[in-house]
């Protein structure tokens, strides 16, 4: 009977090991999948108050990234942007959500940084901007224009 146990219990260990090991292997599957984005336009959208201004002139405000998500040494975990390999301000701002009335446009790669393509169902443009700190997005994204 113990030895019955034993091999039972090895066997159910043994299957959570194997189901866990396959789990993260597919878990990394995803990970690989998204690749870097190298070329094209980066945006960052921005909500500002007061009267709208005219269509590509300075707001006068920056584009800043100090409210995002940063891990332990102070670097960003996926801030949002739109981009699209080799996109340009007409093919990749249309994805840009409307609640943005204006917006800071760099060109990738953007320094420092990794950059990689995050579609969301509302907009394939969407990109996550990670591995840097929020004062040199923010330094690199600049001024902003308005939409």
């Amino acid at each position: 009977m113990t030895a019955t146990l034993r091999a039972f219990g090895y066997l159910a260990a043994l299957t959570v090991t194997f189901a866990q090991g396959a789990a993260a292997e597919e878990h990394q599957k995803g990970k690989v999948a998204a690749k870097p984005v190298e070329t094209g336009v980066v945006i960052r959208g921005v909500t500002l108050a007061g009267p709208l201004g005219n269509p590509g002139t300075s707001t006068g405000k920056t584009c800043d990234f100090s409210g995002e998500p940063v891990d332990p040494s102070g670097r960003l975990e996926g801030a949002s942007v739109n981009c699209r390999p080799n996109g340009n301000l007409a093919n990749t701002l249309p994805g840009l959500p409307a609640r943005f009335n204006a917006y800071c446009m760099i060109n990738a790669p953007v320094k420092s940084a990794r950059l990689i393509q995050a579609a969301r169902p509302e907009n394939a443009s969407h990109c996550d901007l990670s591995g840097i700190t929020p004062k040199d997005a923010t330094g690199q994204f600049g001024g902003a224009v308005w939409r």
